[in-house]
Parts: C-alpha cells; structure tokens; sequence
C-alpha cells in the first residue's frame, strides 16, 4: 500500500503547502481529501479515501475498508467508509458518527481501524448471510474475533435495536458448536455448498494417523464416519489451499477413504455441478463396505 499523509506531516518535514500543491499538479503526488495526500500520480481508491478520512478527521476506518485492512474475505467497498466521534464537524458527509471506546479501535499500517470484533458487527448491517459468514471464518482464523465476544456482544445490540442481530444469531446457529475455523475462502465456500445441497455436516481440520499411530496428514474438511475427505484445489488464488497430490496418496493408503477433489472453479464458478458430485461421492461411499477406525 503506497503511502499517505497528511499535510501536517509534510509541514513537519519541512515540505510546505506551495512543494505540496507543486507535487500534485507534477504527478508526484495526488490529493486524497482535504489536507491528506498520497505518493505517486494515480487516482487514490476508496480504501484510500477511507484512510484519508480518517486521517484528515481523526477518526477510523470502519466497515467494508476496515474489513479490507484487516484482511477478511468478501469484503467489498463501494463508497470511502470511516467513523468519527459524535462530536466531529458535519462536513464529512460520507462519515459514521458514533464514539468508538479505546477497544474497539486498533492499527494497522499506523491507521486507525475499527477492532476486529467490532469491525465483524458492523459487517453484519452490511453483508448478507453468506458473505457475513466467510467474514466472519476468516476472522475466527485469524484470531481477531471469537464466538463467545460475538455472543456477548448482542444483547447490547439488540437492546439498542442495531442492525445485523438477527444475521448474527442465524449464522452461529448453523455453526457445529466448538467447530475451528475455516482456513481458507475456498474451504468457506465448500462448507456452505455441502449445506445447501442437504450434504451431512463435514468435520474441519481432521487429523490422519496411520496404523502406528503416526501422524500422516491433516485434511481441511472429512466424513471420518462415511471414510470421505476432500482435497481443495485453490488454482494459484492468492491465500487459498493448493491441491496436493502425495498428502492425497498418504491420506487414502493410511485409512481407504474416498477422496473428492474439487477446484476454485468448481466450487466458486460452478457450484451447482460442483454439489451434485460431492453428493455422488458421499453416495458412493455410503454404499461401499467401509469399517470407521
């Protein structure tokens, strides 16, 4: 992410408003906002326009931009969104107004940005269902929200009627209970495809060992009962799982469970097709004389 700042930061550095206003209509540097810059000629985004405003109003990313920064999946920004206090000036139109305590607020890149927690609340006003709840693995996986904040978190919100309760309450219903997250967007999606197409729960994050008792290989999503596991395809999708062909072999000689292998494409592109073959897979498997070790 290239860098910004603010104009009281270049005056600090002996850079002035006349070097500033030079830069810009050089093709150095453009103009964010109202006293917020950043390096280089292109027209700045709108995350980057969330980060100047927060920057210029000293309040915090929040929302969709805050869920971008914080790395959660199926985020999508579609206008600058930042928060300010109550007490702010009313010429940032596009601000959320509300006074964030010192907890729910954290840095990122030295910006201010919603907390993890709160940022997954936010989303829940925002996202619908299914997107809400590949935020909301992403940010169980890394460690910025848990199910039992989640939890504690909505008698408040529902007492002060905010939006996104009820999304909240139906997607941890669907949730196996103490179930880890999911490690990739991929394995979310996988897991919401198995449940439309009335597939029975998988297990996450199963372990193999073989006879011995030697650890063999863990397999993201499993049917230990059935003796099915799938093996995830990411197709060089930056942060998702890559097919492995040896941990396949070494998973199906230590135990004799089917293997379902499925695609980014498949799953993301064709989930219909993708749904009838892992249901053809659990069939044959229920057929097959199988002995659960």
């Amino acid at each position: 992410m290239r860098r910004i700042f603010t104009a009281d930061e270049a005056l600090a550095k002996g850079i002035t408003y006349r070097a500033l206003d030079w830069s810009v209509r050089a093709g150095r540097r453009v103009r964010v906002c109202h006293g917020v810059y950043a390096e280089g000629p292109e027209p700045p985004t709108l995350l980057e326009k969330s980060i100047g405003g927060a920057l210029a109003t000293g309040g915090a990313v929040s929302g969709n931009a805050a869920g971008l920064l914080l790395g959660y999946d199926s985020v999508r920004i579609l206008r600058p969104e930042f928060t300010v206090p109550t007490t702010a000036s009313n010429s940032r139109e596009r601000a959320g107004r509300r006074d964030l305590s010192d907890d729910e607020v954290v840095l990122v890149h030295d910006v201010r940005v919603t907390s993890g927690l709160r940022t997954l609340l936010d989303l829940a006003a925002d996202l619908d269902p299914l997107r809400w709840e590949q935020a909301l693995e992403s940010a169980l996986f890394r460690r910025l929200a848990t199910i039992n904040a989640i939890e504690a978190a909505l008698p408040a919100m529902s007492q002060s009627r905010t939006k996104g309760v009820r999304l909240i309450r139906d997607v941890l219903a669907l949730r196996p209970p103490n179930a880890p997250p999911t490690e990739s967007l991929l394995e979310t999606l996988m897991v919401q495809l198995a449940r439309r197409v009335g597939a029975p729960v998988p297990t996450r994050q199963v372990e193999v060992y073989d006879e011995y008792g030697v650890f063999v290989a863990r397999v993201d999503l499993a049917w230990p009962a059935l003796g099915v596991f799938l093996e995830l395809d990411g197709q060089q999708h930056a942060g998702q799982p890559v097919y492995d062909a040896n941990r396949e072999t070494r998973v199906v000689a230590a135990t004799g469970w089917l293997c379902g292998r499925f695609s980014w494409r498949e799953v993301h592109d064709t989930p219909n097709d993708a749904g009838r073959r892992l249901l053809r897979v659990l069939a044959q498997a229920e057929r097959r004389p199988f002995r659960a070790s």
